[in-house]
């Protein structure tokens, strides 16, 4: 197979399809991301590109034949339930000057390819207030009449934290679905930081270092119990969201969104790099680079890699 990774980010949706390929291109326009992928995928072939200006002809050239396969993950920052603005028509957003508008050029260079599958990812808050429809027009205008909006929720399938996200294929996923490890199964095992460094063995997991907080944080920290927060950003005129949530041991961990962070069941710590990728499945041979904060993005921009290859598999057998 020839797989095109469209917004491929540090690489949690290639995951499940290297190996599967015999060519994979990856594309996106973000330097730490990119660095990022080609550290833990150097068989891939990268194309470092603004999507919106980009022609087929190139992505033809650089795999040197049409992709079988096009995954994508168009940002999806202007649908989600934490933007202000979320309430407003799909319309004005898909069809603003925005980034949601890169999921129409995602459109045009799947009709442009023609590949036998494609599936594009992105948030189930997409589909309200016209997005189903206009989505479904924008396939219909490239001659795609079987679309299939299949809202897969991460932990139901096995990944350690929740997760409700849409793929839009003219594939249907049926996913096999598995119990979750709780936080403290997914995380717990780590070497401890602080004090409790000092009596265990050397830390050599990757991207599993503290993350230092002023004194007056830590005091919040401190003082924030399972399921809290202490920081809140308003998602919309009478709807805030908790920041700085402090996790339960024993649950499924909340949705580990890029922007956000999230406090250790026990210690008075943020998670580390590492344990946000534990929660997101990411195993520990993956490794993480760029600004600190960068890191914690691409985990929370990713596509799980469990989901990701559970969706691989079923992607081989229909084209097998």
């Amino acid at each position: 197979m020839r797989i095109l990774d469209l917004f491929c980010g540090a690489g949690g949706f290639s995951s499940g399809f290297i190996g599967l390929d015999d060519e994979h291109l990856a594309i996106d326009n973000d330097t730490n991301s990119l660095s990022t992928y080609t550290l833990n995928y150097s068989r891939a072939r990268i194309l470092q590109r603004d999507i919106g200006r980009l022609h087929a002809i190139e992505i033809e050239r650089a795999l040197g034949a049409t992709p079988d396969v096009v995954i994508a993950s168009p940002p999806c920052e202007e649908f989600s339930w934490a933007n202000p603005n979320s309430n407003t028509p799909a319309a004005e957003r898909i069809y603003g000057s925005g980034t949601a508008r890169l999921l129409l050029d995602t459109i045009r260079l799947i009709g442009d390819l023609s590949p036998e599958v494609f599936i594009i990812e992105n948030v189930a808050a997409l589909l309200p207030r016209g997005g189903r429809e206009i989505v479904a027009r924008e396939f219909n205008r490239i001659g795609v009449d079987n679309l299939h909006f299949n809202l897969i929720r991460a932990h139901q399938h096995g990944n350690p934290s929740k997760r409700l996200r849409v793929f839009i294929s003219n594939l249907e996923l049926n996913l096999p679905r598995h119990a979750p490890p709780k936080v403290m199964e997914a995380i717990g095992d780590l070497p401890p930081l602080e004090q409790g460094a000092l009596f265990s063995p050397s830390n050599d997991v990757p991207n599993h270092e503290l993350r230092i907080i002023t004194d007056d944080k830590l005091k919040q920290v401190r003082k924030t119990r399972g399921g809290q927060g202490i920081r809140y950003f308003r998602s919309s005129k009478d709807r805030t969201k908790p920041n700085w949530v402090r996790l339960f041991p024993d649950r499924v961990a909340t949705s580990i969104i890029g922007l956000s962070r999230y406090i250790h069941p026990y210690a008075d710590r943020l998670l580390t790099v590492r344990e946000h990728a534990r929660l997101m499945s990411y195993l520990d041979t993956f490794i993480f680079t760029g600004p600190i904060d960068s890191q914690y993005n691409q985990i929370g921009e990713s596509v799980p890699p469990l989901i990701s290859s559970l969706i691989a598999k079923e992607v081989q057998k229909h084209i097998e």
